[in-house]
């Protein structure tokens, strides 16, 4: 096995798009119109009919099941559930729910969120005597004082990167997120936001905000920054070109293949796709592993996940898409290594 500065080079999976955000994190407006209300009986009554017609293995019992656990309970699942996969590390993206347009504010603070995210990933990383987690924490322009929020947790060792959903109602280049970017360039952290059109359910009038001719001028100002502009959209769209585009201009936007309808629905042409970037010289080492667990856990295990790649793709008749094992260690290892910057010594502290 190759030697590198004195240590057995390691092979580490790593999920770069995944939630544990709790749902009292989620406005309750929305929590109302998708009956996820649990203080509401008829809400909690509806759960009830539902998991009678479902069977006992059911993924959407398991997802149903989620709602009622607070941040550090769906961090140890997810942990389960990677030890389950070979998924040795994962990045959880906070989100910034309390200035969402559509629905209003969340019943619970930002500020509990936070605190309750990095007692989580501070627990686990703990129990395993290792990093685990690597959050990001949300960074929302409407957000007062949210520069120093921001900093002052990247500061403190936890959050290891920033996640921006221009979907809860502002772009990118918005002018109040510039210092935090020039601290992310200065300090190498990278950010992850959302880049599909679409999303959130009922946010479907702000989609457009995730769009990635947004990130065009804040490239320019600051064209060293570490990006992934996650999702990737949908096969064929002028997001996913202009995505390209960025990729190859500048030297460190990436983009992750993180929980997409298209990947179930058309999975010849999703995966034919994956294929088709895997094997493009400029953008092969910019494409990033990432399941959006939990949003699709109703679907899909981080097991079953992975497995899309390393066996089904192949199986499905219209589909036949084979990843080489260059491909998938390209793919879970090396460009998520590259994306958040991490070293053997500090995937495996042990070492």
């Amino acid at each position: 096995m190759a030697m590198k500065h004195g240590l057995k080079e390691s092979n580490v999976k790593i999920n770069c798009h995944c939630h544990i955000f709790s749902l009292d994190c989620v406005p309750l407006e929305f929590r109302k119109r998708f009956f996820l209300d649990l203080k509401n009986p008829l809400h909690r009554f509806v759960h009830h009919l539902i998991k009678g017609f479902l069977p006992r293995d059911s993924r959407l019992e398991d997802w149903l099941a989620f709602l009622d656990m607070p941040i550090s309970e769906i961090a140890q699942n997810l942990v389960d559930e990677m030890d389950e996969a070979g998924i040795d590390i994962c990045t959880p993206l906070m989100m910034d729910m309390e200035y969402c347009k559509q629905f209003g504010a969340a019943t619970r603070s930002f500020e509990d969120q936070v605190r309750e995210t990095a007692a989580a990933v501070d627990a686990i990383n703990e129990k395993y005597n290792r990093p685990r987690m690597l959050p990001f924490i949300a960074a929302d322009p409407h957000r007062e004082g949210v520069v120093d929020i921001v900093i002052d947790r990247l500061r403190n060792g936890v959050f290891k990167g920033v996640k921006i959903y221009p979907v809860m109602g502002f772009t990118p280049d918005d002018k109040r997120l510039y210092p935090i970017y020039d601290y992310c360039v200065e300090h190498h952290v990278p950010i992850t936001t959302h880049c599909e059109n679409g999303g959130i359910p009922g946010l479907e009038a702000y989609y457009y905000l995730a769009d990635p001719k947004y990130w065009v001028a804040v490239l320019q100002d600051f064209p060293e920054l570490t990006l992934n502009l996650a999702h990737n959209d949908r096969t064929g769209s002028s997001w996913q070109q202009t995505i390209a585009e960025l990729i190859t201009t500048y030297p460190d936007v990436y983009t992750d293949i993180s929980y997409d309808t298209e990947m179930w629905f058309m999975p010849g042409r999703y995966f034919k796709r994956i294929k088709r970037m895997l094997g493009t010289v400029k953008i092969r080492d910019r494409l990033l592993y990432g399941t959006d667990w939990y949003m699709g856990r109703c679907f899909w295990t981080e097991v079953s996940y992975l497995k899309w790649f390393l066996e089904y793709s192949r199986k499905i008749f219209w589909c036949r898409v084979a990843f080489t094992p260059q491909e998938i260690k390209r793919l879970t290892e090396d460009n998520p290594k590259r994306f958040l910057r991490l070293t053997d010594e500090e995937c495996h502290p042990s070492l």
